[in-house]
Formats: structure tokens, C-alpha cells, sequence
């Protein structure tokens, strides 16, 4: 048998590229008012989720964009050149987030008080850094906290969220 020798070339290349930016983001909990129902399952108001991110950029690149996503809901901002830090609301529209098994909470008015889900939606934030050569882009993913509060007023007709 006879043997076939391969040969291998080993390329480096080197490429000018930013280093990691530091994005850090929290959110406030949210506060949603539901309706005493017989089901398990829960279908969710339209939620105002406020985030918070405090990010820079390094190498001498500058935040080009931020974008916060939450469901299918989105913000784009474009923080201006010395800004450090960015408070916004993201309004999800109910249905967007699929509804949350809560047993048998706010079944009836023995059931009521609140009930604190952390996870029901996530924050994905992104940050775009650029300078002269390049452009990276830096991610984080966020639960973000929603306490439920059993309304057993029956002359409240709709059901609200807000941030706490």
C-alpha cells in the first residue's frame, strides 16, 4: 500500500477588530392587573418592560446603536457620542407573549394576591460599536421580572401593565 502525503499550509491572518465592549442591563419589574378566570392559563395584557443598559465601547469606537428586542416588540436608539447609559419603556402588545400556566391563582376570589414570574418574556439587547476600521456588535439577554396582581374589582373592565 502506498502511502499519499498531504501537505498543509497553516495561514495566519490578522485582522484589526475592536475588542468586547461592556454592556450591562437590568430591568424593573413589571406590575399586570388579570382577571379572575376558572383556567389555569393566564393570557398577559400588553406589558411595558422597562430596561435599563449602561454600556461603552473601547479601542476608541463609539456606540453606534442600541437595540433592545422583547417578543416581536423593538427599539432601536441611537445613544448620542458621550452617552454612557439608556432608560426606555418597550411596550409588548398583549398576545405577542403566549399565556402562563398560574394554577389557580386569581381563580376566584379565595385565590387572590399576587403571584412574581420571572422569565415570562426576555430582553435581548444588542450594542453596535464602530470606530474608523471596524464595527462589533455586543449582546446580552435579560428575564425580565412580572408580578401579576389578581384584580377582584369586577367594575374594572381592562387590564393593565405597567413598570413598577
Amino acid at each position: 500500500m502506498k502511502r499519499v502525503g498531504v501537505q498543509i499550509f497553516l495561514v495566519f491572518a490578522s485582522v484589526n477588530a475592536l475588542a468586547d465592549a461592556e454592556l450591562i442591563v437590568r430591568a424593573d419589574e413589571t406590575l399586570a392587573h388579570v382577571k379572575p378566570n376558572a383556567s389555569e392559563q393566564t393570557w398577559l395584557p400588553t406589558l411595558e418592560f422597562s430596561v435599563h443598559a449602561q454600556f461603552a465601547c473601547r479601542d476608541g469606537a463609539v456606540a453606534e446603536s442600541i437595540t433592545i428586542s422583547v417578543a416581536d416588540a423593538h427599539e432601536r436608539h441611537v445613544p448620542d457620542a458621550d452617552q454612557k447609559a439608556l432608560h426606555t419603556t418597550v411596550t409588548v402588545p398583549r398576545n405577542q407573549i403566549a399565556s402562563v400556566t398560574t394554577g389557580d391563582f386569581c381563580a376566584d376570589a379565595d385565590n387572590a394576591g399576587e403571584l412574581l414570574l420571572a422569565g415570562v418574556a426576555m430582553a435581548q439587547v444588542s450594542l453596535r460599536c464602530r470606530n474608523e476600521d471596524s464595527s462589533a456588535v455586543s449582546y446580552a439577554s435579560l428575564g425580565l421580572p412580572l408580578r401579576l396582581v389578581c384584580d377582584q374589582d369586577p367594575s374594572v373592565e381592562e387590564v393593565s401593565a405597567a413598570p413598577r
